[in-house]
C-alpha cells in the first residue's frame, strides 16, 4: 500500500480512503456475470458516503457515468437506443416488473443472461426520478423493481423512502438474486466502509 501527501491529509493511492482508514484489507474484487452500468449524479459522486466508490473497488466489471441528461451520455444512449434488450434498468415506477416475479433459473437466465447491461441509477430519489424523467430513452429498456428487498444495511445515511437500498446493496442483491454470485466481500467492505470511516468515533 502507498499513500500520496494532500494539502489535509495522506490518502491511500489504492482505495482513495484517507490512510487512517484505509479499506484496502477488504477489497477482493469479483468477477461478476452481469455489466454493471451506473448513472450517477454528479453532486453524488461528490459525497464522501456514497457506496459506487466501494463498487469501483469491489466488482470488476463496473462502468460509471457521470451526469443527468442524455447529453452527458451520449455514445452510450446511442447504443442503447440501437439494442435495448441488452439492457435492463433497476428503478421502480407504475411499469416496472418484481425482480422477486422471475423465479425458475430459465427465467432468470432468459431475463439476464451473462453478459447481460444492467442500469442503476445513483442519487437521490429526489434527483434519481428527475434523471428518469429527462431520460426517455430508459424507457426502451425493461424495466425492474425489488418488491422484498432485504433489510437496509446503510446505517451512516437515512431516506424516508421505506425498503430503499444503497446502489451498492441494489447491485448485490441483484447478483445475488439472478446469478447466486457470492457478495459477501461486497457486504464486508460495505460494512467496514461505515465503521472505519464514519462510526469509529461515535
Amino acid at each position: 500500500m502507498t499513500s500520496l501527501k494532500s494539502s489535509k491529509r495522506q490518502v491511500c493511492t489504492n482505495c482513495s480512503y484517507p490512510q487512517s482508514t484505509c479499506l484496502c484489507a477488504w477489497v477482493h474484487p469479483i468477477d461478476v456475470p452481469l455489466n454493471i452500468i451506473i448513472l450517477q449524479h454528479p453532486k453524488e459522486a461528490k459525497h464522501a458516503k456514497n457506496t459506487v466508490k466501494l463498487l469501483a473497488l469491489g466488482v470488476a466489471n463496473i462502468t460509471v457515468l457521470q451526469g443527468e441528461t442524455p447529453e452527458d451520455w451520449e455514445e452510450f444512449v446511442k447504443d442503447v437506443i440501437r439494442q435495448p434488450q441488452d439492457y435492463s434498468v433497476f428503478y421502480p415506477h407504475p411499469h416496472s416488473t418484481s425482480l422477486e416475479s422471475v423465479c425458475s433459473q430459465v427465467q432468470k437466465a432468459e431475463n439476464f443472461p451473462v453478459n447481460h447491461n444492467v442500469i442503476f441509477i445513483d442519487a437521490s430519489w429526489r434527483k434519481a426520478l428527475k434523471i428518469w424523467h429527462l431520460n426517455p430513452w430508459l424507457q426502451l429498456c425493461s424495466s425492474w423493481h425489488f418488491a422484498n428487498p432485504p433489510k437496509n444495511q446503510y446505517h451512516i445515511r437515512h431516506t424516508t423512502q421505506q425498503s430503499s437500498l444503497s446502489t451498492l446493496e441494489s447491485v448485490a442483491y441483484v447478483l445475488e438474486f439472478t446469478h447466486s454470485i457470492d457478495c459477501s466481500s461486497l457486504h464486508t467492505l460495505f460494512l467496514k466502509m461505515q465503521t472505519q470511516c464514519f462510526l469509529q468515533n461515535k
